[in-house]
């Protein structure tokens, strides 16, 4: 029921992240969702305050002071109210969940590699240890997860990781994270990984291509680049 999410906030910093799935599950879905941007000193000072599960973001406030935590758990909810994720058919559901939790293990090395501290891990002073652990990254162990997705869409008369008839949350978790994974953001990372799966290749244009994306992704630069103009406007009124 849509009509649920008529006041809920998405809160996140101003990068796709982990909010970028959920951002564009609700845009195919038509969820009503206020996308709020903030600041790391505006994160800072609601972390301080308390006011967000786990102390981090994404969050979403659904209202009278509620707000839900975890990345998988917002996207499932934002999903199931927008009609992309059967909360009718429990099996259904959980082989979707599945191939979301996919991602979490696919993606797992790379999140300590970069995030060391956060998981236990120091490598500080250990840049040939990381090199060595980005490597066999790039070599065996995210080419080995990529042959499972390009199973998954072979065996898909959709097109769509679970050969479901509309975009699962499945493939709104999985195409941003694709993306980011090849941008360059990822040392050691081979920005060509995806050449050699031309149906996951696909998929993330398939997903890009669709109309509320391209929507949604007008809407975003053009938000970005008002921001740009009241921000020069600022400057020039200042001096």
């Amino acid at each position: 029921d849509r009509s649920r999410a008529g006041r809920m906030r998405l809160i996140y910093f101003d990068i796709p992240g982990k909010a970028e799935a959920i951002r564009l599950c609700a845009a195919v879905a038509g969820v009503p969702l206020e996308d709020v941007r903030v600041t790391r000193e505006t994160f800072a000072e609601m972390k301080a305050k308390g006011e967000l599960p786990y102390g981090q973001v994404p969050a979403l406030d659904v209202g009278e002071g509620k707000f839900l935590a975890q990345s998988s758990a917002i996207l499932r909810y934002v999903g199931t109210i927008g009609g992309l994720h059967p909360a009718s058919d429990p099996l259904a559901a959980a082989r979707i969940d599945a191939i979301v939790a996919e991602e979490e293990d696919m993606f797992c090395g790379i999140s300590v590699s970069r995030y060391g501290p956060r998981f236990g891990f120091d490598f500080e002073g250990r840049e040939d240890y990381r090199a060595q652990v980005r490597k066999l990254l790039n070599d065996e162990v995210l080419p080995r997860h990529l042959r499972f997705l390009e199973t998954l869409l072979a065996d898909s008369a959709t097109g769509w990781l679970a050969n479901t008839e509309k975009p699962s949350i499945a493939d709104f978790v999985f195409v941003p994270r694709l993306q980011w994974l090849v941008s360059g953001a990822n040392d050691g990372i081979d920005g060509d990984l995806l050449a050699r799966f031309p149906r996951v290749a696909g998929l993330i244009e398939k997903l890009m291509g669709l109309p509320e994306v391209v929507d949604y992704v007008v809407r975003v630069a053009i938000r970005r680049e008002q921001r740009k103009v009241r921000y020069v406007e600022v400057i020039c009124t200042d001096t």
